[in-house]
């Protein structure tokens, strides 16, 4: 499921190397190893300034729930999901199949991602634009901490996209032209193997 998050939530730019989010996964409501922690399973921040008010900033909090029980549980804890979604602009809950979510059990704020025909994770209700309170110094950087952490285990996951850039394929992370040896291995693996 974090992996179709991570392709939901990868836009670069047309005739650019900017990508539109920052993803971080699995991120603690504050530092340290102190009880009491909560954690989400993932955070988008959209750096897209949408007009000339910058509205489209947001952070799109994510709790991904791969079974009906494990749903259920979250449902009997709603203060879990309050600890971090109060600093969000949208909150989404991502299942595999809508029959863990029954209707009229989807709080009200929350919006609903699942996995389409297509494999492709697709709104089936929207995330409302809520009114977040300003983000605590240590809850700003665990993202920031959780952000890197992500951005160094991604290339283990997934080949970085290939953009056309200056005339020539490049590496979506880094604008190495590609294959990227760093952020596209399994593309340079292939690309020997046919070679060879």
């Amino acid at each position: 499921m974090l992996d179709l998050l991570l392709a939901r939530y990868t836009n670069i730019r047309r005739g650019t190397l900017t990508d539109r989010w920052v993803r971080a996964e699995h991120v603690k409501s504050g530092m340290g190893y102190a009880g009491g922690q909560r954690i989400v399973d993932f955070i988008a921040a959209d750096k897209h300034p949408g007009g000339s008010s910058g509205s489209g900033l947001a952070l799109h909090g994510h709790e991904v729930k791969v079974s009906r029980s494990d749903w259920l549980t979250e449902l009997r804890d709603p203060a879990k999901a309050d600890t971090i979604k109060r600093f969000m602009h949208h909150w989404w809950l991502v299942v595999p199949d809508t029959s863990i979510v029954r209707p009229g059990e989807l709080p009200e704020g929350w919006g609903l991602l699942v996995i389409g025909a297509n494999g492709r994770l697709r709104a089936k209700v929207s995330a409302p634009r809520l009114d977040p309170v300003p983000a605590p110094l240590h809850f700003t950087i665990s993202l920031m901490s959780s952000a890197a952490r992500t951005a160094h285990r991604e290339p283990m996951r997934r080949d970085a996209p290939r953009v056309p850039f200056q005339r020539r394929m490049r590496c979506g992370f880094c604008g190495t032209i590609s294959p990227c040896a760093l952020h596209q291995q399994r593309a340079g693996a292939a690309r020997l193997e046919a070679a060879s």
